[in-house]
């Protein structure tokens, strides 16, 4: 019989890691398997056998989250029964293997028990991943003072405010991970407001004893309890008392107690005690992101998308950071939507197919201006029909006559140039044309500046009797 205590070579560990990968791919359902063996083709080589873990070296910090995201709880169960004892996988970029093959020091040391994706915490939501600006340096700041000193009293609780889309989740579970990343013996408790009530009705509708004791077991055995979404309490009178008890047992017995809600303490519609409650120890709005926090988070969410990040010209964050201003959610969302659009149709980062991407979800911030880019747009069409003595119906012709075209692309160029309209809205306004037609006009009129004085000409005069 082997000696499972005695570390494995690394051909055993290559062996056994591809003999995981195997078994994987085995149990991967068809319309999966391609996007999943695209993932472990990017994992290079095992590296090293440390404190009962496996690491990996893989391409970049995309392969590494997709893996720790969605395979390495099943890499490890196989693992074990594979090994039998308990062992787990870790991944580091291959950056990250250089530095410590230069330095002989290992960079992503953790005790045996590490391992975020067992918990129930989003792994992703750590202070790393979360980016510092004006709008919530405050609250970062406080969050990590609970964080290196939860049962310290300054705190207590720890009351995060603002609106949908923020961040708040984030920073609460930051401050979960960082207590377990140096205790493990901790009892970090995370809930949704909406468990604690569904958890609260199944405790009354049964009224068995030891659903009552699972109850106060799952609560009021918390070290650290995290509670999201106060605000969902409103509507739940009886289960209010219910969470003022755990919160009083928490609170005497010295626990930390981090709550999160849509609005600050004073505009809740709670029993009066439990807000009072609230408001014994610290309270921390995050504001809206100002447009340089807003591209950061962009910059720092695109290495988790794409292999090259540089490939995504400056220009394209400018102009998601400019459409999506008020929920950072939204804002990461319309990245995910732009990158997904330009890899799956095999095209590039450009301005453009921002545009193309993101029609219909970008946010119309009030009707008095898309009515005020209606009626610029409207007033365009006019003077430059009235200037060749053409109908404004001609210019949203299918007609390829020379002069019409002329006529449409300087309507787009100074559209464009002088209102700075999207491409899908001016192809809109002149008979839905693709944004490729409009892109192809606008250049057309660009080079023609270069070499024709009548366009220079025309522009001039057309932009007058705009000014008018």
């Amino acid at each position: 019989m082997s000696d499972k205590s005695k570390a494995h070579s690394i051909d055993e560990l290559q062996s056994i890691y591809d003999n995981v990968v195997i078994q994987i791919l085995n149990n991967t359902p068809d319309e999966y398997i391609e996007s999943v063996r695209d993932r472990f083709d990017n994992a290079i080589e095992v590296f090293k056998e440390e404190n009962s873990f496996i690491y990996v070296i893989v391409k970049d910090a995309l392969t590494k989250m997709l893996i720790e995201k969605f395979n390495s709880y099943q890499m490890n169960q196989i693992l074990e029964a594979i090994v039998g004892k308990k062992m787990g996988f870790k991944f580091i970029t291959q950056e990250d293997a250089n530095k410590e093959r230069e330095s002989n020091t290992f960079v992503y040391v953790k005790p045996d028990e590490f391992d975020r994706s067992n918990r129930k915490l989003r792994p992703e939501f750590t202070f790393d991943n979360y980016v510092s600006g004006v709008s919530n340096r405050f609250a970062v700041r406080s969050c990590l003072q609970v964080a290196e000193a939860p049962l310290a009293s300054f705190a207590n609780p720890l009351f995060l405010f603002g609106g949908v889309g923020l961040g708040k989740t984030h920073l609460m579970m930051s401050i979960g991970h960082y207590i377990l990343d140096n205790n493990i013996n901790t009892n970090v408790v995370y809930t949704t407001t909406q468990q604690f009530i569904e958890d609260m009705f199944v405790y009354t509708k049964l009224n068995k004893q030891n659903i009552e004791q699972q109850f106060y077991d799952k609560y009021r055995s918390a070290d650290v309890l995290l509670v999201d979404d106060i605000q969902f309490l409103e509507t739940a009178k009886s289960t209010q008392e219910e969470f003022f008890k755990v919160f009083e047992f928490l609170h005497e017995n010295n626990k930390q107690i981090v709550i999160t809600s849509d609005r600050m303490v004073k505009e809740l519609k709670l029993m009066p005690r439990l807000m009072s409650r609230f408001e014994w120890g610290m309270a921390v709005d995050i504001k809206k992101p100002d447009k340089e926090l807003r591209i950061n988070i962009l910059k720092s969410k695109l290495k988790f998308l794409i292999s090259n990040p540089s490939d995504v010209p400056d220009v394209c964050l400018d102009m998601i950071a400019e459409m999506f201003t008020e929920n950072v959610r939204e804002l990461e969302g319309a990245l995910r939507r732009f990158i997904t659009y330009c890899v799956s149709f095999n095209l590039d980062f450009t301005p453009t197919n921002v545009e193309a991407s993101l029609e219909g979800i970008i946010p119309k911030e009030n009707n008095d201006a898309k009515l005020l880019q209606d009626t610029r747009i409207n007033k365009v069409k006019k003077v430059v029909a009235n200037y060749f003595i053409i109908s404004e119906d001609d210019l949203v012709s299918k007609s390829r006559k020379p002069l019409l075209v002329y006529a449409r692309n300087l309507c787009y160029y100074i559209i464009r140039n002088k209102f700075d309209a999207p491409l899908t809205k001016i192809g809109q306004s002149f008979g839905n044309k693709d944004h490729t037609t409009i892109t192809h006009g606008i250049e057309n009129i660009k080079d023609a500046l270069n070499n024709d004085p009548k366009t220079k000409s025309d522009i001039q005069n057309i932009e007058n009797k705009l000014d008018e």
